[in-house]
């Protein structure tokens, strides 16, 4: 997979780390995405973990997982990562264009079904998401989902960039995690519950004016409503995944086994043999 073959198209993107070009490749005519870290300011140990973290994404193969083909230090102190182009764009504007019509049941299932099955595989393999959320979940032409952004980016978050990980308003932080506890499979779980909801209502679960109320809201304060328009078994579910306590959170192999998602895999798999 040479660097020559690539020809830059435009730049998409520009992240608190560097930048993400969309570039096309020369011989295949197939797009991917190509995402440049700075590592100019970053330690040897940084450097190192991050190449390492580029290896291990490369190692992954799932269907709902954004494919990485490819990574390589340039001259320039940046390390370059070629990642699949997603057409459909990310799931938070897809979700955006709906403008308040909700989508069809079977829809809001099979979104959630296949981001469920991203994360069993990343949890079986013992690998952590840590940031997942609608803007990092993508979507193919044919509306297929793909996880994607899973953290290059924190394997440089030093300890003086703790504030970086709360730039964005963090919608989809476990309370666990307020109160300085590390992040597990539970914390995943959480952010699974809150993309579900996301893609059930159209809201976020946990909103609110400021980020003391938004905080208050996720540790302290009541589940929102449950989604009243789709079978009561989807909230049920929702709530179980927003439990604050992580202990008591299903993890996403128990989600994926409850009769309700069983029966809509089977449904699904009907309709692909159609």
């Amino acid at each position: 997979f040479p660097q020559a073959a690539l020809e830059d198209e435009q730049v998409v993107g520009k992240g608190s780390y560097g930048e993400v070009q969309l570039v096309k490749h020369r011989i295949e005519g197939k797009q991917y995405v190509v995402k440049k870290l700075n590592l100019q300011t970053s330690s040897r140990k940084e450097r190192k973990a991050a190449e390492q973290e580029a290896q291990l994404l490369s190692r992954l193969r799932h269907p709902n997982i954004v494919t990485y083909r490819e990574s390589w230090e340039g001259d320039d102190g940046q390390l370059y990562i070629v990642m699949g182009f997603c057409e459909g764009g990310d799931l938070y504007h897809r979700l955006k264009e709906q403008k308040g019509h909700l989508l069809a049941e079977s829809q809001v299932v099979e979104w959630f079904v296949q981001i469920a099955m991203a994360l069993q595989y990343l949890h079986e393999k013992h690998i952590l998401h840590r940031d997942l959320k609608t803007q990092n979940i993508f979507l193919t032409k044919t509306n297929i989902i793909k996880v994607g952004d899973l953290g290059i980016a924190r394997v440089l978050e030093n300890q003086n960039d703790m504030a970086n990980t709360l730039i964005g308003t963090p919608y989809y932080m476990s309370p666990e995690l307020f109160s300085n506890k590390p992040y597990n499979y539970k914390s995943d779980v959480w952010a699974l519950g809150c993309c579900a909801y996301e893609i059930a209502t159209l809201k976020h679960a946990f909103n609110a004016k400021d980020m003391n109320s938004l905080v208050y809201r996720i540790v302290e304060g009541k589940l929102p409503q449950m989604p009243k328009d789709y079978n009561p078994q989807l909230g049920e579910i929702i709530r179980s995944m927003l439990n604050k306590k992580p202990e008591d959170r299903p993890d996403v192999k128990q989600i994926l086994r409850q009769p309700y998602i069983k029966g809509q895999i089977a449904v699904f798999l009907e309709a692909t043999k159609m």
